[in-house]
């Protein structure tokens, strides 16, 4: 009966412990004109497991208006590879039900602003470099980029807790079409902040009959 015990004792302590522990999202983007990669690691318990995504290869399908994404996941269960197609029909249906979430969660914004203060930013590195092959063009394209990442830097830095200098980057190309972006992101939050979180939102969820869902669907002609 005593491993009865270790096992009560593990996982009593396991769960103790889950609320304080931390949660790590390293975040990196790669654009260089038609060549894009997105990679995306979460790792918690000191790295002890960790949760990999690599979307290394976006398609454009001419034929259906359509984006083909091939995914690689890598976690320490199981490795997977799969492709996904992403039609405007998904995307618009995606909307929708995005929207009709934020309509059943009652103050869903300030709980989320609440979340946003925990999350810690210990790395931000945004550099980029432009040039569509003109001068005077070139050089508005470059102050309208200054101008989103300027913005972009403020809203983050207001809603979360930057904890390194940002790097932030513009070079100007004016002798050629160029379009490279590098963006690299570590930011932290525990666990049970997360948790909080997601209680709030069950808490406040507002409830709504089910077929009054399903008609918004079913008047915009998209299945749920």
């Amino acid at each position: 009966m005593h491993w009865i015990w270790w096992v009560v004792i593990s996982i009593t302590s396991f769960l103790i412990l889950l609320p304080f522990a931390k949660l790590k999202v390293n975040l990196t983007y790669f654009h260089d004109q038609d060549n894009d990669e997105l990679n995306v690691k979460i790792s918690t318990f000191f790295g002890l497991a960790s949760y990999k995504v690599s979307v290394p290869v976006l398609k454009v399908d001419e034929n259906s208006a359509s984006i083909i994404v091939e995914e690689e996941q890598h976690s320490a269960v199981s490795d997977n590879e799969k492709t996904k197609k992403i039609t405007p029909e998904i995307i618009i249906r995606d909307i929708r039900k995005i929207k009709d979430f934020l309509r059943h969660v009652i103050g869903f914004h300030k709980i989320v602003k609440r979340f946003l203060r925990k999350i810690s930013i210990h790395h931000f590195s945004w550099k980029s470099r432009f040039g569509v092959g003109e001068a005077a063009a070139t050089g508005t394209l470059v102050g309208s980029v200054w101008g989103i990442k300027g913005s972009t830097l403020g809203v983050v830095s207001h809603y979360m807790k930057l904890k390194a200098e940002p790097i932030i980057e513009v070079q100007p190309t004016f002798q050629q079409l160029t379009s490279h972006t590098e963006v690299s992101c570590m930011f932290s939050f525990r666990l049970g902040h997360a948790i909080v979180a997601a209680l709030q939102i069950l808490k406040h969820w507002k409830k709504r009959p089910k077929f009054v869902s399903e008609n918004l669907y079913e008047q915009n002609g998209i299945q749920s």
